[in-house]
Protein backbone atom coordinates (compact mmCIF):
# COMPACT_ATOMS: atom_id res chain seq x y z
CA UNK A 1 0.00 0.00 0.00
CA UNK A 2 1.41 3.44 -1.15
CA UNK A 3 1.78 6.02 1.72
CA UNK A 4 -0.19 8.59 1.63
CA UNK A 5 1.55 12.10 3.10
CA UNK A 6 -0.13 15.71 3.88
CA UNK A 7 0.74 16.94 0.72
CA UNK A 8 -1.31 15.00 -1.24
CA UNK A 9 -3.99 15.03 1.17
CA UNK A 10 -3.95 18.44 0.71
CA UNK A 11 -3.67 18.44 -2.95
CA UNK A 12 -6.60 15.80 -3.30
CA UNK A 13 -8.85 18.81 -0.59
CA UNK A 14 -7.88 21.32 -3.43
CA UNK A 15 -8.28 19.36 -6.68
CA UNK A 16 -11.47 19.78 -8.61
CA UNK A 17 -11.67 16.28 -9.90
CA UNK A 18 -14.36 14.41 -8.67
CA UNK A 19 -13.91 10.15 -9.91
CA UNK A 20 -17.14 8.74 -10.85
CA UNK A 21 -16.86 4.65 -10.35
CA UNK A 22 -19.67 2.19 -11.40
CA UNK A 23 -22.15 1.84 -13.83
CA UNK A 24 -25.40 2.86 -12.50
CA UNK A 25 -28.39 0.66 -13.90
CA UNK A 26 -31.44 1.14 -11.92
CA UNK A 27 -33.62 3.79 -13.00
CA UNK A 28 -33.75 6.16 -10.02
CA UNK A 29 -29.71 5.91 -10.08
CA UNK A 30 -29.11 6.39 -13.48
CA UNK A 31 -31.32 9.44 -13.04
CA UNK A 32 -29.62 10.58 -9.91
CA UNK A 33 -25.68 10.11 -11.49
CA UNK A 34 -26.82 12.18 -14.28
CA UNK A 35 -27.77 14.95 -11.79
CA UNK A 36 -24.93 14.59 -9.80
CA UNK A 37 -22.95 14.76 -12.56
CA UNK A 38 -24.75 17.78 -14.13
CA UNK A 39 -24.60 19.43 -10.54
CA UNK A 40 -20.52 19.20 -10.18
CA UNK A 41 -20.15 20.91 -13.45
CA UNK A 42 -22.18 23.55 -12.88
CA UNK A 43 -20.27 24.26 -9.48
CA UNK A 44 -17.10 24.53 -11.51
CA UNK A 45 -16.04 20.80 -10.45
CA UNK A 46 -14.79 18.03 -13.16
CA UNK A 47 -15.80 14.80 -12.84
CA UNK A 48 -13.58 11.91 -14.22
CA UNK A 49 -13.85 8.37 -14.62
CA UNK A 50 -10.03 7.65 -13.70
CA UNK A 51 -8.02 7.92 -11.30
CA UNK A 52 -4.83 9.67 -12.57
CA UNK A 53 -4.02 12.53 -10.30
CA UNK A 54 -5.56 14.11 -6.80
CA UNK A 55 -9.50 13.53 -6.75
CA UNK A 56 -11.37 15.59 -4.09
CA UNK A 57 -13.73 12.42 -3.77
CA UNK A 58 -15.46 9.42 -5.15
CA UNK A 59 -19.07 9.15 -6.48
CA UNK A 60 -19.98 5.43 -6.49
CA UNK A 61 -23.15 3.07 -7.63
CA UNK A 62 -24.61 1.13 -4.97
CA UNK A 63 -23.43 -2.33 -6.65
CA UNK A 64 -20.10 -0.62 -6.06
CA UNK A 65 -20.53 0.05 -2.43
CA UNK A 66 -22.25 -3.56 -2.26
CA UNK A 67 -19.70 -5.38 -3.52
CA UNK A 68 -21.13 -6.29 -6.82
CA UNK A 69 -19.66 -4.33 -9.14
CA UNK A 70 -16.71 -4.83 -11.85
CA UNK A 71 -13.39 -6.24 -10.96
CA UNK A 72 -11.55 -2.75 -12.43
CA UNK A 73 -14.67 -0.81 -9.78
CA UNK A 74 -13.46 -2.62 -6.91
CA UNK A 75 -9.72 -2.06 -7.34
CA UNK A 76 -10.60 1.79 -7.97
CA UNK A 77 -12.36 1.45 -4.87
CA UNK A 78 -9.82 0.20 -3.29
CA UNK A 79 -6.94 2.59 -4.69
CA UNK A 80 -9.17 5.66 -3.90
CA UNK A 81 -9.50 4.58 -0.43
CA UNK A 82 -5.64 4.19 -0.18
CA UNK A 83 -5.01 7.29 -1.55
CA UNK A 84 -7.56 8.95 1.52
CA UNK A 85 -9.92 9.88 -1.23
CA UNK A 86 -13.78 9.38 0.32
CA UNK A 87 -15.57 7.37 -1.24
CA UNK A 88 -19.78 8.18 -1.24
CA UNK A 89 -22.86 6.66 -2.43
CA UNK A 90 -24.14 8.85 -5.59
CA UNK A 91 -27.40 9.11 -3.15
CA UNK A 92 -25.90 10.38 -0.50
CA UNK A 93 -26.38 14.36 -1.50
CA UNK A 94 -24.82 15.42 2.69
CA UNK A 95 -21.82 13.48 1.97
CA UNK A 96 -20.98 14.97 -1.59
CA UNK A 97 -22.52 18.60 -0.74
CA UNK A 98 -19.61 18.74 2.44
CA UNK A 99 -17.33 16.91 1.02
CA UNK A 100 -17.08 19.63 -2.26
CA UNK A 101 -17.95 22.87 0.01
CA UNK A 102 -14.60 23.80 1.00
CA UNK A 103 -13.42 24.00 -3.04
CA UNK A 104 -16.89 25.07 -4.09
CA UNK A 105 -16.42 27.95 -1.87
CA UNK A 106 -13.07 28.65 -3.50
CA UNK A 107 -14.33 28.70 -6.95
CA UNK A 108 -16.93 31.18 -5.96
CA UNK A 109 -14.58 33.26 -4.55
CA UNK A 110 -12.36 33.20 -7.39
CA UNK A 111 -15.29 34.02 -9.35
CA UNK A 112 -15.15 30.55 -11.40
CA UNK A 113 -18.18 28.98 -11.12
CA UNK A 114 -21.15 27.72 -13.41
CA UNK A 115 -20.46 30.40 -15.65
CA UNK A 116 -16.34 29.97 -16.31
CA UNK A 117 -14.97 27.78 -19.07
CA UNK A 118 -15.30 23.62 -18.12
CA UNK A 119 -11.47 23.59 -19.07
CA UNK A 120 -10.22 26.68 -17.46
CA UNK A 121 -6.97 25.03 -15.44
CA UNK A 122 -6.29 28.22 -13.33
CA UNK A 123 -2.89 29.02 -12.63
Amino acid sequence: MATVTHIDIARARRSRRVLFIGNPTRYKEVSHWAMVKQWMVVHGLEPVRKIDGPALCAIVTEDVLDGIGSPQDALTVQHAREQGIPVISVHDSTQIWQATARVRASIARAGGGAHSSPHHQGA
